[in-house]
């Protein structure tokens, strides 16, 4: 019962995610990327929501906006964890209270698991094998008299 009226409780922030992800899924590829800071805002924002909720994710997220301008340096700002575990948050991005759906739970850390013991082996597999030392590079300079706008692009970064 408890999970029940925590999951009626957390329909608000659910429907945030599905407004964030619609606009991530039909919105946001027709700017591209020019989001100066990573994650992107949208994914700031889906992640500040289902973080913080609906109405403290907002702010967050609308102040983040604020901060991507042109004047901006950028950078990296990852949303900042819950202080709370009693949330998860599904493939899809819906927020379930924990213990909602145990079955689901225990597959998803099963899996987590494997992911994580599969990457260890194969870090101890790469450390196991002597290191290989790079072939050499060779370049030959560009012929005398080729012109230099050949060698680079006129156009500049985005993110100059």
């Amino acid at each position: 019962m408890r999970n029940l009226a925590r999951f009626v409780l957390l329909l608000p922030r659910n429907a945030g995610v599905l407004l964030l992800r619609g606009y991530r899924a039909l919105i946001s590829p027709l700017y591209g990327d020019v989001c100066r800071y990573y994650p992107s805002c949208s994914a700031y924002g889906l992640g500040s929501v289902q973080q913080r909720g609906l109405i403290v994710g907002s702010a967050l997220t609308a102040w983040r906006i604020l901060r991507c301008n042109p004047w901006s340096a950028g950078g990296i700002d990852d949303v900042r964890a819950a202080r709370h575990d009693r949330d998860r948050i599904t493939r899809f991005g819906w927020v379930v209270p924990a213990g909602m759906f145990p079955k689901a739970e225990a597959a998803a850390e099963a899996a987590r698991q494997a992911h994580l013991s599969e990457h260890l082996r194969r870090d101890e597999a790469a450390a196991a094998r002597p290191a290989a030392s790079p072939a050499p590079v060779l370049r030959t300079p560009a012929p005398l008299g080729a012109p230099v706008l050949a060698t680079s692009s006129p156009i500049p970064s985005r993110k100059d």
